[in-house]
């Protein structure tokens, strides 16, 4: 059987007594690979238009989700569609959309990168949607979900925007690693100095307890900067916002 990989976004999922969706789409990731009809390939957040006009309470976020599998689109539907109706809040707006190889990336991604400076219209939503062989699911009253969730999409695809909240070991690294051994401990293989090279096996990084890599190239990169006091120390550049939504 062909094995194939599907883009699945998710947005507005939370509400009253629920995690927010970027707790919602890491538990999808952990039952894709329970269930064992997929491999899940890392859970991104991807920052959306900030602004008074949207309404959000931890910024404006929507996330993805790569799945590696050989089941079909409208069966990948079925699941996520089950499992996000089972655990989104119930005051809810949630939208879904799942992108497939057959799917047009760079429509979504323009329409993802006009969600990051824009408010976006649902219908336009439907219709880049329509336009470009993604499936667009909205499962509460409003739709409000529609726009977040097929930004996140594009934004996934295009390779280049937001960071993993979800890798293997990357929320359980703390303090002062070799290089070598997050490499090891976790599918980053990419760490970077300030000047863009990469750090030998042996080099000593300190994480400060927060490891959220960046999505550039298509792969998860972490970039760090030489500490002042020590030579034979780096240390991760990225650190948790401000308003991180709770969970990620």
């Amino acid at each position: 059987m062909i094995s194939e990989q599907f883009i699945v976004g998710i947005d507005n999922t939370d509400g009253a007594g629920c995690e927010g969706t970027g707790a919602l789409t890491m538990a999808l990731s952990a039952e894709v690979a329970s269930a064992g009809w997929g491999e899940p390939l890392g859970v991104t957040r991807h920052q959306l238009w900030d602004s008074s006009k949207v309404s959000s309470d931890n910024g404006n976020y929507c996330y993805a989700l790569t799945i590696q599998t050989t089941r079909s689109i409208l069966d990948v539907e079925d699941e996520v569609v089950d499992f996000v109706r089972a655990h989104a809040a119930k005051d809810a707006d949630p939208g879904v959309a799942i992108m497939s190889r057959h799917s047009d990336m760079p429509h979504i991604l323009a329409f993802g990168r006009r969600a990051q400076t824009e408010l976006m219209k649902l219908e336009w939503a439907q219709t880049f949607a329509d336009e470009a062989n993604v499936s667009l699911r909205t499962l509460g009253n409003k739709r409000d979900g529609a726009v977040g969730a097929l930004a996140a999409t594009g934004l996934r695809g295009g390779g280049a925007d937001g960071v993993f909240i979800h890798l293997p070991a990357i929320r359980e690294i703390e303090g002062v690693l070799r290089a070598g051994e997050i490499r090891e401990r976790t599918t980053v293989e990419t760490i970077l100095d300030e000047e863009g090279e990469p750090l030998d096996r042996d080099d000593r990084v300190e994480t400060n307890g927060y490891l959220r890599p960046r999505l550039e190239g298509g792969k998860p990169v972490i970039h760090t900067r030489r500490t002042t006091d020590d030579r034979h120390l780096w240390v991760v550049v990225d650190r948790r916002p401000s308003r991180e939504p709770e969970g990620d």
